[in-house]
């Protein structure tokens, strides 16, 4: 520690701020800072509100049917394309060079 820093600590120590906020600034600042908590409440609240529509027992159960639905097509339709792919080869194994992969 240099012998100036006591100084420069003794100093800044016994300084006082001469400078008075204005007449609203304490209720700006208040006013700004409850404006952002709202908006950060309202966003998160908007982010989660689908969360709170699966509290309905038939919604939920609409929601898990559809996605267990959905499922069994995209996976039926995954399998008959391969299916039909594997029977095409057996009939023209040829044509496995022309297929993407």
């Amino acid at each position: 520690m240099n012998p100036n820093d006591n100084d420069l600590s003794s100093l800044l120590q016994e300084w006082q701020a001469d400078v008075e906020p204005g007449a609203g600034f304490h209720r700006s600042v208040w006013s700004r800072i409850e404006a952002a908590e709202s908006r950060k409440g309202a966003g998160l609240a908007r982010l989660f509100s689908w969360v709170q529509a699966f509290a309905n027992p038939r919604i939920a159960v609409t929601a898990a049917t559809l996605a267990l639905f959905g499922g069994i097509l995209i996976g039926g339709a995954h399998a008959r394309s391969t299916q039909e792919g594997r029977y095409l080869l057996s009939l023209k194994p040829s044509v496995a060079a022309t297929l993407p992969r």
